[in-house]
């Protein structure tokens, strides 16, 4: 088997190591994420706060934002508290709970520097405290601003893939598919894709990545789908191998994409990976596209991604 693809043409360039006993199964992860993680780094180190606040989920982020607005603000109310209240001029609150309470709601007034009145300050310890939660305030909105901003110009792609490669027939022999769309309207243009094989045999201890040949390279524009096609032909490092064959080795597809996005007017990059497993025999994949009722316009029918028909290859 290792002589099999000795012939073909590998990459070096790909950036991950030629050593399987150093690595994972997995390079690449389905969400393009690469499979590692950074070991006997210092614990400051570890936080990479711009890019993680930049990158999470809009969930994750606005639960974030709120945990730290409600602990900042409990943080002053303490404060408060341990001065007294009785420093808090206009408060109507007559049990302890409803003190905190009046004081945690003075606090959020002067956090936003809203600051309605009825309660005020009295004492220059406790309006220096106020004046300090209002700078940290002013600070912390500012902070929100700037990363709420850079989340929305921050150039990406949301592309759909399909779950599983698959081999399908393609023309008088088969071929290597799987297809992607573009989640999001923004026109993706002058798109360009790299297909790489990482081949692992029990023969050969080193990891070989082989460019796959593809059928179409690049493409316009991603108006519709998009089926990736390497015709498994005499040129192609899977010729002759069977569908046992494939389980004996360790096959993964490793997909670059490069495209530029109008709407941000900035070249737009994605990655994702294929496992073994996630390649499936005999397979075809379902039309994702078909005219409206009134034929004006095309449906793009994300729901069938992954819809396919089985074949005999």
């Amino acid at each position: 088997m290792a002589k099999l693809f000795s012939k073909f043409k590998t990459d070096n360039d790909t950036g991950f190591g030629a050593s399987a006993s150093s690595q994972a199964k997995r390079l690449i992860n389905k969400d393009g994420s690469y499979n590692v993680e950074r070991t006997g780094v210092s614990f400051f180190n570890k936080f990479n706060s711009f890019h993680d606040l930049i990158a999470i989920s809009w969930s994750k982020f606005n639960l974030l934002i709120l945990a730290v607005y409600l602990l900042m603000n409990l943080f002053f109310t303490g404060i408060y508290w341990l001065i007294g209240v009785e420093h808090l001029g206009g408060m109507i609150a007559e049990t302890p709970s409803e003190k905190i309470m009046e004081a945690f709601f003075f606090s959020c007034q002067t956090f936003s520097t809203v600051g309605y009145g009825r309660i005020n300050p009295q004492g220059n310890l406790i309006s220096a405290i106020a004046a300090l939660e209002s700078l940290v305030g002013l600070m912390s909105f500012a902070l929100a601003t700037g990363l709420i901003y850079g989340r929305f110009a921050r150039p990406n792609i949301k592309l759909l893939q399909s779950q599983n490669a698959i081999i399908a027939p393609y023309k008088n022999g088969k071929a290597l598919m799987f297809r992607i769309v573009n989640a999001r309207k923004n026109p993706l243009i002058e798109l360009e894709i790299t297909l790489i094989a990482s081949l692992l045999t029990a023969e050969n201890p080193a990891v070989q990545f082989i460019p796959l040949m593809l059928e179409r390279k690049s493409i316009t524009s991603l108006a519709l789908s998009w089926t990736i096609v390497h015709p498994i032909d005499e040129e192609s490092p899977l010729f002759n191998l069977t569908a046992k064959d494939f389980e004996e080795i360790d096959l993964q597809l490793l997909f670059f994409l490069k495209a530029f996005d109008e709407s941000y007017s900035q070249t737009v990059h994605t990655r994702t990976g294929y496992a073994n497993n996630e390649i499936i025999w005999n397979k075809k994949f379902v039309p994702m596209f078909s005219p409206s009722e009134d034929g004006t316009t095309t449906l793009l029918h994300l729901e069938k991604l992954n819809d396919t028909i089985d074949i005999n290859l």
